[in-house]
C-alpha cells in the first residue's frame, strides 16, 4: 500500500497530484523544490514539510518526480533507493539505472496549478518494472481515478507525440489566428463556436471525415488569397505548409 507521498517539484503536475492525493486521505510527507515561495506554498496546502535538499527526504512509501524531462535522471540518481516514479510522457524507465522499484504516472491532460482538476475525467497511463510495483500505483491512483490504463514506455511516448499535435500545435495555430485578427481589431471571440464545435466533432468521428477549408476542396486560389493576407512571414511559411501537406493528404478524393 502506498500512504505516504513525497513530492521533487512545485509546478503544474506536482500541485494537481499533490492536491488529489491529499483530497483522498493520501498522506503528503515532503516537498522539495528549488522555488522556494512555490514549494512552501504548495506545503502548507497540503500539510507537508518543505525542504531546500534533497538529502532530507523522510521516509515515504513513493516519490513522485514532477521536474521537467531533463532533469529526471538527475534527481533519481541522487534519491533514496525506494519506490518512484516520474510524470513524463516522453522519458522511459531507462532513467531510473540502480532502482529497485519504479515506474510513470503520465495524465493525458494539460495541467495548471491555479485550475482545479478532476482526475476521475481524465485517463492516466501508468508503466512500472515489476508486478507488484504496477498493482501499487494502480491501487493508489484508484483513489482519484477511473481512467486507468496499463502502457509500455514506447507506446506512451506515441501518446504523448500525439498530445502534443493535438494539443499544444492546435494551440499555437490559436494564437496565430488570434494574432492575425488583433492586427485588424477583430474580436477573437467570434471564433469561440467553431473551436468548440470543431474540437467535439473530433471526440465523436474520425478527424480525418472532419476536415473541411480550402486546402481539403482543392481551392487552390483560396489558399493564395490567405497567404497573401498574412503579413507574418513565419505564419505564411506555416500555413503553406499545413495547406500543402492537407493537399497531398486528400489529393485521391479531390
Amino acid at each position: 500500500m502506498i500512504n505516504s507521498i513525497s513530492f521533487i517539484g512545485s509546478g503544474n503536475v506536482a500541485t494537481q497530484f499533490a492536491l488529489s492525493f491529499h483530497s483522498v486521505g493520501v498522506k503528503i510527507i515532503n516537498i522539495f523544490s528549488r522555488n522556494k515561495i512555490t514549494g512552501k506554498q504548495l506545503a502548507r496546502k497540503v500539510n507537508a514539510n518543505y525542504i531546500s535538499e534533497i538529502k532530507n527526504i523522510k521516509e515515504c512509501d513513493l516519490i513522485m518526480i514532477c521536474v521537467n524531462d531533463d532533469s529526471i535522471k538527475k534527481i533519481a540518481d541522487i534519491l533514496p533507493n525506494v519506490l518512484m516514479i516520474h510524470t513524463s510522457g516522453c522519458t522511459s524507465l531507462d532513467v531510473f539505472v540502480n532502482k529497485n522499484n519504479f515506474g510513470v504516472i503520465y495524465p493525458i491532460q494539460t495541467l495548471t496549478k491555479d485550475i482545479k482538476v478532476d482526475f476521475k475525467k481524465i485517463p492516466i497511463c501508468i508503466e512500472a518494472n515489476n508486478k507488484i510495483t504496477e498493482k501499487k500505483l494502480n491501487k493508489l491512483l484508484s483513489k482519484v481515478s477511473t481512467c486507468i490504463n496499463i502502457m509500455n514506455s514506447k507506446n506512451r511516448k506515441l501518446l504523448h507525440l500525439a498530445a502534443v499535435i493535438s494539443c499544444n500545435f492546435s494551440n499555437y495555430c490559436y494564437l496565430i489566428a488570434q494574432n492575425i485578427l488583433e492586427e485588424q481589431n477583430i474580436d477573437f471571440n467570434l471564433l469561440n463556436h467553431l473551436i468548440k464545435h470543431t474540437a467535439d466533432k473530433n471526440t465523436k468521428s474520425k478527424a480525418y471525415e472532419n476536415l473541411t477549408g480550402p486546402a481539403r476542396r482543392g481551392d487552390l486560389m483560396t489558399i493564395q488569397n490567405h497567404i497573401d493576407l498574412i503579413n507574418n512571414i513565419k505564419y505564411k511559411k506555416i500555413y503553406k505548409l499545413l495547406s500543402d501537406s492537407i493537399l497531398n493528404e486528400y489529393k485521391k478524393k479531390l
